[in-house]
């Protein structure tokens, strides 16, 4: 993996908070997103702008997403993220489609993973370097639990609402799939 001196980052002000990807060699490694803080404005980004038409896409696709339209991200792991476990979770993550969700026992199940794995799924998620693209947030506990999620549950409410997802209490409003 390269070190820090070859990242390069990228900013975008979303309206429910900052984003920031890092790229080495032009492929996102690592996607942040900052405090939750919903605010009124358009999407705009900042900072490095990467020099492939692949990574612009990529860029358009964030800022498309944020403005609600339906969007699906063609993203590739980077050689060297994660274990061979984490690999194959975060696989998984990319078949659940925008505007659904799987419990954390469907994810593990889907990534070909024993009975009783939903836990360690779970961690394999509090792991993912680029949530949206691979979109851990899409997982959800038994019973349409929300539980979990690296930036905080915010976040996560906001972006399955984004995606059409009803949510009530911390709970989805229903557990029908789409």
């Amino acid at each position: 993996m390269a070190t820090d001196l070859d990242t390069r980052a990228t900013e975008i002000a979303t309206p429910f908070g900052r984003v920031r990807l890092d790229w080495v060699d032009e492929q996102i490694v690592r996607l942040e997103l900052g405090p939750y803080a919903p605010r009124a404005g358009r999407v705009c980004s900042r900072g490095h702008v990467p020099a492939s038409a692949r990574a612009q896409a990529l860029c358009a696709r964030l800022l498309e997403y944020f403005d609600g339209a339906r969007v699906e991200f063609d993203y590739s792991l980077p050689a060297g993220l994660g274990t061979p476990f984490q690999r194959r979770v975060w696989s998984a993550l990319r078949a659940i489609p925008y505007g659904s969700y799987v419990t954390y026992a469907e994810l593990a199940l889907q990534a070909g993973l024993p009975v009783g794995a939903a836990r360690a799924a779970g961690q394999a998620c509090a792991r993912n370097p680029v949530p949206i693209l691979l979109p851990c947030h899409r997982v959800v506990g038994a019973g349409g639990a929300l539980t979990g999620f690296g930036a905080g549950m915010a976040w996560k409410i906001a972006l399955l609402r984004l995606e059409g997802i009803g949510i009530d209490d911390d709970r989805l409003a229903t557990i029908a799939r789409r």
